[in-house]
């Protein structure tokens, strides 16, 4: 059952991720206007650096996730990210602000996912996935747990 958790929680995330990465990477420009419609303070050179490096970094979290290699390290990170992306989108929700969340477009699956692409439910689309990330970072702790036990024995 553990593992079939582990498994279900990497695919989800995973394929997110892989999938947000793959459709960003060729339009940095509509990435650099999904983060100026954030209105947060950033120089130029850093929001140019996001926008060109934020597809590729979510690429590799979510190969990461489904390949496993290294699965605490890409769970933790993949954390702080949407740790970031939850602030970024309350704080845009909170201010009311007319973001793009520069996410994958979940309304060509279904007309009542377009929600997801508004600032409250990015916001509580991140935060699911970060608790999904959570939960995986916990249940990989039990499982390193009796390894460790097993390899003393």
């Amino acid at each position: 059952m553990r593992n079939a958790a582990i498994m279900l929680i990497r695919l989800i995330v995973g394929l997110f991720f892989l999938a947000a990465g793959i459709s960003k990477i060729g339009s940095p420009l509509q990435t650099l206007a999904a983060i100026y419609s954030y209105q947060i303070v950033l120089p130029d050179w850093l929001a140019n650096t996001i926008a060109y490096s934020l597809p590729w970094l979510e690429v590799l979290l979510g190969l990461g996730l489904l390949i496993g290699l290294w699965l605490p390290v890409f769970t933790a990170a993949t954390a702080g990210l949407l740790a970031a992306f939850a602030i970024l989108t309350a704080q845009a929700w909170w201010r009311e602000l007319p973001i793009d969340c520069g996410c994958i477009d979940l309304s060509a699956i279904h007309p009542a996912l377009a929600v997801l692409s508004t600032p409250g439910g990015a916001t509580l689309r991140n935060l699911v996935l970060l608790v999904l990330c959570v939960a995986l970072l916990w249940l990989m702790r039990g499982k390193s747990a009796k390894r460790e036990l097993h390899a003393a024995a």
